[in-house]
């Protein structure tokens, strides 16, 4: 068995400090764990019951198939942020194979969920701006398809990362002597340069559209929860990676408290989502309907047009 290591605050970088400043930060620890580990709960309440809703109530439909594969991805890093909090409040020892499984876990969840994402803002931006051309040549199960791939690309980049670098905690490795530059720096032009212009782009597009149209009637619940989603992540996720790509070349950046809030934005963003569903979709004359949740989901995922296709609303819905 490998050697157990610990995520206690009091092990990581500890022969760097003295022992007042490892006391200091041991506090700021237990304090971000305090606040961080009822979010991650209220997080996998939230997914949770957002996927069983997806996945048993709602028909599916091109979009319906994005979110669910999303809270799929949520759910991952969740699990995984989760876990994190835990280990280092309790200062449980665990293996290095574990270790490199939560890693590799969280990557896999983190990348899928920006694919998605940009996925889902990109075919709302074909579907509005080239209609006809999406109603002709869409496959059927394009979503299915794009989701599959997205995911495979996800694992690619993580394994591929992780073989490379290997795993960050572990102090007997030297990162010099591995592939660890050019394999990061494919990641950052992926995820930071590819995905999130194009999520970006998208949008800002329906977002400029949104205002336009409002005057003439209320933008469309989709659009408005596509548009609340990305910003959630922009401000959480998106910033914290590219802090976190700067605290990788800043050594003195890259302390053991600001790991966590990394991870606790992170988590702030994994966790909002479905809270943003009910919030776009909420609405005071639905809340004497018995199944309120899937009422206002529905009205938060799902497209005016998807009504033509066969998609069963609940009573009352528009």
């Amino acid at each position: 068995m490998a050697e157990a290591y610990s995520l206690s605050f009091h092990t990581v970088g500890a022969e760097k400090n003295s022992e007042e400043q490892v006391e200091t930060g041991y506090q700021m620890q237990k304090t971000i764990m305090i606040i961080s580990i009822p979010i991650c709960a209220l997080g996998l309440l939230g997914n949770g019951t957002v996927l069983w809703l997806l996945w048993h109530r709602i028909q599916k439909t091109k979009f319906t198939v994005y979110f669910l594969n999303m809270v799929v991805a949520d759910l991952t890093v969740l699990f995984y942020y989760a876990t994190v909090f835990i280990l280092f409040l309790r200062a449980v020892p665990i293996s290095l194979l574990c270790l490199h499984i939560m890693e590799l876990t969280h990557a896999v969840g983190f990348n899928a969920s920006t694919y998605i994402l940009t996925a889902i803002t990109v075919e709302r931006y074909l579907m509005i701006f080239f209609p006809v051309w999406c109603e002709c040549n869409r496959p059927k199960h394009l979503s299915e398809i794009i989701c599959a791939l997205l995911w495979g690309l996800s694992c690619l980049m993580s394994l591929v990362l992780y073989f490379a670098c290997y795993l960050q905690f572990d102090p007997a490795l030297n990162e010099d002597h591995f592939s660890c530059g050019p394999t990061k720096m494919f990641r950052v032009i992926v995820n930071l340069l590819v995905f999130l212009p194009i999520m970006v782009f998208s949008t800002v597009v329906l977002f400029i559209r949104m205002l336009r149209t409002q005057q003439d009637a209320p933008p469309a619940k989709l659009d408005i929860t596509i548009v609340a989603t990305v910003l959630l992540f922009i401000l959480f996720a998106a910033s914290v990676r590219i802090i976190e790509i700067i605290a990788r070349w800043v050594p003195k950046v890259h302390i053991p408290v600001v790991f966590l809030i990394f991870h606790f934005l992170d988590a702030i963003d994994s966790s909002g989502n479905p809270f943003i569903y009910l919030i776009v979709g909420y609405t005071k004359k639905e809340m004497d309907n018995d199944s309120v949740l899937q009422t206002f989901l529905e009205r938060a995922l799902l497209d005016e047009g998807d009504t033509a296709e066969g998609v069963t609303w609940a009573p009352g819905t528009k």
